[in-house]
């Protein structure tokens, strides 16, 4: 289906009718299955219904809009867009005239609020976005207990509150879900608090305020749909928010229908339920804690006022009922009815109910039946009658005689056997011998200890006699042990094979059911090993493979090679077994609200057991045989190299493995790097050396030297992932936080080549630079950006939580090589931004920087401005600096558009003499004349503050100032800044510089420049030409113009520019000049002769003008008028000026 193609289709029947519907509803199934064309739809069409008028395609694409936001299948990040897409249009249709409308559209903002608060936490920019959701939540939140508004939208509107109220708290403080949660349940714990436009302390002030409105409303509101809603919302609150616990506890113990009184019986009942529930549910997850007494104290009363109030109106309803009787006719007062009644059902039920209960095998019923069973009959037996029960039956238990009348009962699997009378004497009683199985000794898994020595005397352990009685009489006895019958070989290897077996049967699922060992609680003194079957088997496996008879070496033990004895080849069954599986899992069964501990265990745990088993029998065997061939290498070794070939990346038995082992391979720490090296499993190598080093102390060294070698590795991905794994030691872990400080600071010194003031000098001395593998002992020059990122990521990413090493990049910045500081500049760009322009630490450096970084800390303050207004503490920083230092103009930039009028005309002249050409310069100087002179250029933005309108230059200022400060700037400087000012002709505008040209006219001295902008003008604005021709060229021969020869220069060319229009204003200058122009702008001779001819009546004039401009003054005529009719008399021409005028 193409939803685009239904939709237009819908779209073109007839609106409301019924064939629409049908499409919409299809359109709504596929959008519901494929939910990726939602955001599309809705963006582009939900400003178009926003209007008046009512259809059932706008409730359809509100409808559409609230399903994507909240059940849609949608990426939390693709909601959190659409969310802030469309918060203007929804609140535009706030102002829609149907209930139905509005309820929907108070769904979406309910939906969309957790979604657009992420966004824009994220997201620091969009603060109209803000704005607008700010104005609906006000909206929204004073319809809960508006009058006029109706009940659906009412409900809608508390709903919205409850979102309110999850996102402006704090969520779990659980380390171990805050990643999970900042995405599921957005909070204020995820807005930073920096945050440019949502205060952090003013949302959760505002969360509890609305906290305690919704509580209030449970004692203030009379509506029972209303009571029924908010009691709907606590269930969530105190789900989410753990913090609420006891606010809700308290207010749902006090509470009472109270306010319900005019309400009828089964609403006041269906509001009870509800408060009951969220009691229930407070209860039964756990969250009430120590309140649980409080919680079923509440609910007992809340039981009792129920019962009252059922019985009362069950009592209501028969006195109405008796009264819509008739009244009985008379009967005979001897005649009595007796009332019916069920046969049996008083007297014979307990009987009948026994007697099956007796006969009923319930071993024949489902565990998980049984659990469920058992736990709710627990559950309603009264406290005080359970306790009381429990303590009549904790004594000691009196003999009972045998009946000898009643057969005795079948013993079932697991009945006792029946007790001996004891009551009276009678003969010896003879004790069944019996040998303890080690099987079925009980062991937590987290109890085993690898100390084979310690595990022995835990296995000593006393059988539980089945009764007290028998407790008493079996210690009265002697009972001695029959010994062990020895096995030979064969039998040995068997019963080590069968045991494999058995374990392999278990991991398959074969066995699912462990009895469990009962232990006797009258000898506390006695060891007591909980171990489950399947670990006792793998104990008794390791121990009977690694502690039976010793491997033959035959002869071939001389040339290396070892002859396996039957012990030898269950080893290696024993290896390809965990091997098979290394990764395996437990395996858990859970029944009904029980959980059983798994059937079998992992196959790197019994790794784990082997290897400390083999570890420890060596140790034992070499005090016994000094030439005993050690079995823990030879089989780790086989271990860790098969291992290696099947690791996953997501794997962690292996580095559990390598942390448990008793004791280290010589070369693990040579095979962990190759891991580290190997994109595929490189996570697996890097969480080994992480364990190791936290938990190994005789290899954390080590470790950690290769762990700082990998952090300058050529490689990124490798680089950055170890990285992340020394970092998490700093700055808490020692001694890994100093050896990584160290590290770092070494590998910044190396890049220093020039001799510079030691600014600490026991860090100089006691620190020297640092080694890598991967980078050549000597820096090479000039060096890459690559190589320097070698060098310094370590250090940029320990200043992200440590800024203090951003003092050693200043201290070393002016001693590093013209290369290395332009990488270092454009390196540290994510450090900067991660830290912000309110960093305590940073503002620190910029204040006291060394004077050779002077441009490293321009470049950081270029960073700080380069999308973001500069904030308050850099102004006035950098208002400092400048007053205090000789700094490069540069720093200008981030507080020029602060200055007044005054100091900008002082400092703006240092920021445009940095011109040279450069784009850079270029675009900083422009952005700097958008924001200060006093129209904004239309098509341009800045996020530089601009300066009150008052304290703004006028654009004919700024380019007078230009060229009064040419000796200042300098001539390119000026030309470059000019030709600025020329690209921004929405304020430099024809009149602007008509201004300009008067203003410059009315000083005693003319800048150099002043033609060069003329001809520049008269360029860009034609209707410049005219003044130019005529005030402005008159002007200039007044002040005589070609006294100063460039200005003279740029007369003629403007002169030639502006021709013939200048022709009037050419023949105004004396005879001399006028015959210079013509030399030496020869193309304007022709136009100027042609120009006399036509308007000089004057034959001596005439011949004088033609003899200056070097025509031997003959009068050429090119045209006579036609007969009868007189030649039209030319205007007159003002005389030529007098050389000595």
């Amino acid at each position: 289906m193409d939803p685009i193609q239904v939709l237009t289709h819908a779209l073109s029947l007839p609106g409301d009718s019924t064939e629409q519907s049908t499409l919409f509803a299809q359109l709504r199934e596929y959008l519901e299955s494929q939910p990726a064309s939602i955001p599309v739809l809705c963006t582009t069409l939900l400003a178009n219904v926003v209007s008046p008028k009512d259809s059932a395609f706008k409730l359809w694409l509100i409808d559409l809009l609230q399903f994507a936001l909240s059940r849609s299948t949608l990426p939390v990040e693709s909601k959190a867009l659409l969310a802030f897409q469309t918060v203007e249009p929804l609140h535009a249709l706030m102002n829609d005239a149907t209930a139905t409308t509005i309820k929907l559209v108070v769904q979406c903002f309910a939906s969309a609020y957790p979604h657009l608060f992420r966004y824009l936490c994220e997201n620091r920019h969009n603060s109209s976005a803000w704005d607008v959701m700010s104005r609906a939540k006000e909206r929204i939140l004073s319809m809960v207990d508006s009058p006029r508004a109706p009940i659906g939208v009412q409900v809608a509107a508390i709903k919205f509150m409850q979102r309110v109220i999850l996102v402006q708290s704090r969520g779990v403080s659980d380390p171990r879900v805050v990643a999970l949660q900042n995405k599921a349940d957005p909070n204020v714990g995820i807005c930073p608090p920096n945050h440019p436009f949502m205060n952090v302390r003013q949302l959760e002030e505002e969360g509890t305020a609305r906290l305690s409105q919704m509580v209030g409303m449970l004692y203030s509101c009379q509506d029972p749909d209303i009571l029924t809603a908010v009691l709907n919302c606590f269930v969530i609150l105190v789900k989410l928010r753990p913090q609420f616990v006891q606010l809700m506890v308290t207010a749902m113990a006090s509470w009472t229908p109270v306010r319900l009184e005019n309400s009828s019986a089964s609403i006041v009942k269906s509001v009870e339920k509800a408060a009951r529930i969220v009691m229930v549910h407070i209860m039964r997850h756990g969250f009430g804690g120590q309140y649980q007494a409080e919680v079923t104290q509440a609910l007992a009363a809340q039981q009792a006022r129920m019962d009252e109030a059922a019985r009362e109106e069950q009592a209501r309803r028969a006195d109405a009922s008796r009264k819509r009787t008739l009244p009985e006719p008379s009967v005979d007062p001897s005649v009595s009815k007796k009332p019916k009644t069920e046969i049996g059902t008083t007297a014979v039920a307990p009987a009948v109910a026994q007697g099956l209960l007796a006969s009923f095998d319930f071993t024949t019923l489902p565990l998980a039946l049984v659990t469920e069973l058992v736990i709710n009959n627990l559950l309603a037996i009264d406290p005080v009658s359970l306790n009381s029960a429990v303590t009549s039956t904790s004594g000691p238990i009196a003999p009972t005689p045998a009946p000898t009348s009643a057969p005795t009962p079948a013993q079932g699997p697991f009945s006792a056997p029946a007790a001996p009378n004891v009551s009276r004497p009678g003969p010896s009683v003879k004790v069944k011998e019996e040998i303890l199985d080690p099987l079925k000794i009980e062991l937590d898994e987290d109890e085993i200890e690898y100390e084979p020595e310690k595990l022995n005397s835990n296995l000593e352990v006393s059988p539980k006699p089945e009764s007290n009685c028998h407790s008493m009489l079996l210690i009265s006895m002697d009972f001695e042990l029959p010994p062990a019958r020895i096995l030979s070989e064969d039998e040995r290897n068997v019963a080590v094979k069968t045991a494999i077996d058995r374990i392999r049967s278990q991991a398959d699922g074969s066995q699912r059911s462990v009895e469990p060992t009962e232990h006797d609680s009258s000898f506390p003194n006695s060891p007591l090993v909980r171990l489950p079957a399947s670990e006792a088997w793998v104990l008794l496996l390791v121990r009977m493979t690694t502690r039976g008879p010793a491997a033959d070496m035959g002869d071939g033990a001389e040339s290396g090679s070892v002859v396996f004895s039957p012990r030898q080849d269950i080893r290696k069954i024993l290896c390809d077994y965990v091997l098979d599986d290394f990764t395996e899992r437990y395996l858990g069964l859970t029944y009904g609200l029980m959980h059983y501990e798994s059937l079998w265990i992992s196959r790197s745990r019994l790794a784990t057991i082997w290897m400390n088993e083999e570890w420890y029998n060596d140790v034992i065997r070499r005090e016994e045989d000094p030439n005993w061939q050690p079995q823990y290498d030879l089989w780790v070794q086989k271990l860790l190299m098969a291992q290696k070939e099947k690791l996953d990346p997501k794997d962690k038995a292996f580095s559990r493995f390598l942390v448990d082992l008793p004791a280290l391979p010589p070369n693990l720490l040579s095979l962990l790097r190759d891991l580290c090296l190997d994109p595929d499993i490189m996570p697996v190598g890097f969480t080994s050396f992480r364990e190791l080093v936290t938990l190994r102390p005789p290899v954390r060294t080590e470790a950690m030297q290769i762990l700082l070698d990998l952090t300058t590795h050529p490689d990124k991905v490798i680089r950055g992932a170890a990285i992340i794994t020394v970092r998490r030691w700093v700055p808490d872990q020692q001694p890994m936080d100093q050896s990584i400080r160290s590290y770092a600071r070494g590998m910044l010194r190396r890049l220093a080549t020039k001799d510079g003031p030691a600014t600490d000098a026991d860090e100089a001395v006691h620190e020297p630079e640092s080694v890598s593998s991967y980078l050549p002992p000597e820096l090479v020059l000039p060096a890459s950006k690559a190589v320097i990122l070698q060098h310094v990521e370590l250090l940029l990413g320990l200043a992200v939580k440590l800024p203090e090493f951003l003092d050693q990049i200043f201290n070393t910045y002016g001693q590093t090589d013209a290369s290395v500081q332009e990488a270092l500049k454009g390196l540290i760009v994510p450090l900067i931004k991660t830290l912000g322009p309110n960093n305590p630490k940073l503002l620190d450096l910029l204040r006291t920087f060394p004077a050779d970084a002077e441009f490293l800390a321009l470049r950081i303050l270029g960073i700080l401005t380069e999308n973001a207004r500069p904030s308050p503490a850099l102004v006035s920083l950098t208002k400092d600096l400048i007053a205090e230092r000789e700094l490069d103009p540069g720093f200008l930039v981030i507080v020029i558009p602060e200055m007044d009028k005054a100091d900008i005309l002082k400092h703006l002249p240092r920021m445009v003499a940095t011109l040279d050409g450069t784009p850079e310069k270029h675009e900083r100087v422009r952005k700097v004349f958008s924001n200060v002179v006093s129209e904004s250029p239309s098509g341009t933005s800045s996020n530089m503050p601009r300066v009150r309108q008052s304290e703004r230059l006028a654009p004919a200022e700024l380019m007078v100032m230009l060229h009064e400060q040419e000796k200042e700037i300098g001539l390119k400087g000026v030309i470059e800044a000019i030709g600025i000012c020329f690209a921004m002709p929405d304020v430099f505008r024809s009149e602007t510089l008509g201004v300009v040209m008067q203003q410059i006219m009315d000083e005693p001295t003319l800048p150099k420049l002043f033609m060069r902008t003329v001809i520049q003008a008269v360029t860009t604005y034609k209707n410049l030409v005219s003044f130019v021709t005529t005030t402005l060229f008159s002007r200039l021969i007044v002040k005589k113009i070609w006294t100063n020869g460039p200005l003279w220069d740029g007369f003629m060319r403007c002169a030639k520019v502006t021709a013939p229009s200048s022709f009037g204003a050419l023949l105004q200058l004396p005879k001399d000049q006028l015959r210079e122009v013509v030399d030496k702008q020869p193309s304007l001779r022709s136009g100027l002769r042609d120009y006399v001819i036509k308007k000089e009546r004057s034959k001596p004039k005439l011949a004088s003008f033609l003899e200056t401009l070097g025509d031997g003054g003959e009068v050429i005529t090119t045209g006579e008028a036609p007969s009868g009719t007189p030649p039209p008399a030319p205007p007159p021409i003002a005389s030529a000026v007098s050389p000595n005028a």
